[in-house]
């Protein structure tokens, strides 16, 4: 989504839900038999306990399940014909595309894969584990380009450099990517990269 790039959550850190039922938006409910998620906007409504599905922003991603990711879109009216995310303890159905399908059933584990992160100029990964600076540079920078950004700064640190090789592999590949280059000492000096990014549109590789 146009403004965001996803932020891996530790599933170790976060609350656990749990589907209670999965009924068709007509209120047939199908709470003990598995129901077979397609690709695309959630047809079905999937009601969960133990996960405040209300309080998460548009772009967090769900593990519904062992194998189906879900993410949350922003409201729409409830008489779209669509289906959705219900919190058992609420009303209100948020919407949601299906972008790993596969079988839910009750009883399903539902955990926050990730939450949405709003694009700015400056990414600092400080707030990310090493393992995930690659997804998340390269999330990032699809993002920032599609925002209008053409220049950003990515602030990785110094340390013994290993965080910054992971950044320039990714941008030494990253289509989105123009050229890059150390900041200024004011911009962090070594322990950030310059980014130049590509206008929306120019499909040139690097």
């Amino acid at each position: 989504m146009p403004g965001r790039y996803s932020k891996p959550v530790d599933d170790s850190r976060g609350p656990i839900g749990r589907v209670l039922a999965v009924r068709t938006t007509d209120g047939d409910v199908r709470d003990t038999a598995p129901r077979w998620l397609t690709h695309g906007r959630l047809r079905e409504v999937i009601v969960i306990d133990g996960l405040p599905i209300g309080d998460l922003p548009a772009g967090a991603r769900l593990r519904v399940g062992p194998s189906v990711v879900v993410e949350l879109g922003p409201p729409v009216p409830t008489n779209d014909g669509f289906g959705g995310l219900l919190e058992a303890a609420t009303e209100a159905i948020v919407p949601a595309q299906v972008l790993d399908p596969g079988e839910v059933t009750h009883g399903d584990e539902v955990a926050l894969e990730a939450v949405a992160v709003p694009v700015s100029e400056v990414l600092d990964l400080h707030s990310f584990r090493p393992e995930e600076t690659q997804q998340v540079v390269a999330g990032y920078l699809a993002e920032a380009r599609r925002a209008g950004f053409d220049e950003v700064r990515i602030v990785h640190g110094r340390g013994r450099g290993v965080q910054r090789a992971l950044v320039r592999r990714v941008l030494s590949v990253a289509p989105e990517v123009a050229g890059f280059t150390d900041a200024p000492p004011a911009g962090g000096g070594w322990g950030a990269t310059l980014v130049r990014l590509r206008p929306p549109g120019d499909s040139r590789t690097t």
